[in-house]
């Protein structure tokens, strides 16, 4: 028996955990030559324990040739595992020919974890185009992971089409599009952003606020001071910490008058913390007296903006 069949049979029957990992890296580093006798037990092995690590393996290898086994082990094997690891595996090859494979088990996968990996691979890829398919996807979840995998490639010709997305029925698939126009990071995505600012789901617009976060600039700033009166604790506590992300002295006296305001607690401390964020020195005054005069909380983000910020001694 040849050395790549000999690990192959370790690596599916041995007992010993660490003998069966140790059959794996030596797999990988016979390369080429054991990507035959891989794919077959990919394709034919009886437990799915030696599938996936052969799908593994062949990831590590690299080799063109696992392409075909590894594609319809994606779209074919009874265990989700598996096809997660072929997915990943397809990612490690670096082939835009994975790429309808990956398509095909984002549409049609059963399972979450195998069309997220699918997702990741096809953003790996910089499969732009693909993933625009997708998003008119029916399945709400895959237009959501759609829309993720544009915004992290910073896809602007998806604009359009993610912006739509911001009107869906499903919550979640707005607050990735919400997130993907935050990634994007165009001043053209101000406008829905300001729409969506209006959206009833606080999970939504809590998303929108760290979108203008990555956006920055005078208007993020302005539409972000909209909500600091939000009806949602969780939408104005956002509100705060984006606007110091943002970093626009135009939030200076909304976020002063935060402070000293009659807000919760939490929220008037990160309000302290983002005039620091901000670093505009006019912020000094007012964040001393909130160090003498504020509660607790209030009173150590002020001292850690004064001191970490502004070099102040206190």
């Amino acid at each position: 028996m040849d050395d790549a069949s000999e690990l192959v049979k370790k690596l599916g029957s041995s007992d010993d955990y660490f003998e069966r990992q140790k059959a794996a890296w030596d797999l990988v580093r016979l390369g080429e030559v054991a990507v035959e006798v891989l794919a077959e037990a990919l394709e034919s092995g009886e437990f799915s324990d030696l599938r996936y690590k052969s799908a593994w393996a062949l990831g590590k290898i690299g080799s063109p040739r696992a392409m075909d086994p590894l594609s319809r082990a994606l779209l074919n094997d009874p265990d989700r595992v598996v096809r997660e690891w072929c997915a990943a595996a397809l990612d490690a090859l670096k082939s835009p020919d994975a790429v309808p494979h990956l398509v095909l088990a984002m549409k049609r996968d059963s399972s979450r974890d195998v069309r997220l990996r699918a997702a990741v691979a096809l953003r790996n890829l910089g499969a732009a185009d693909a993933l625009m398919e997708l998003l008119r996807s029916p399945e709400p979840e895959t237009r959501g992971m759609a829309a993720t995998g544009l915004g992290k490639l910073r896809c602007e010709a998806a604009l359009s089409l993610v912006v739509r997305l911001m009107e869906d029925d499903d919550i979640d698939v707005r607050r990735r599009a919400a997130a993907s126009l935050g990634d994007i990071a165009s001043p053209e995505a101000l406008d829905p952003l300001a729409r969506t600012l209006m959206d009833p789901e606080p999970q939504v617009r809590e998303q929108v606020l760290k979108s203008l976060a990555q956006i920055k600039g005078e208007r993020a700033c302005e539409l972000a001071l909209s909500a600091l009166k939000d009806e949602e604790y969780g939408v104005r506590l956002t509100c705060v910490t984006s606007l110091g992300e943002i970093g626009h002295s135009g939030a200076l006296e909304p976020l002063i008058d935060v402070v000293f305001g009659q807000d919760d607690e939490e929220i008037r401390a990160w309000a302290a913390w983002s005039l620091g964020e901000i670093g505009d020195p006019r912020a000094i005054e007012p964040l001393t007296r909130a160090y003498k005069t504020c509660p607790m909380e209030v009173m150590k983000k002020a001292k850690d903006s004064l001191v970490e910020v502004f070099k102040q001694d206190i």
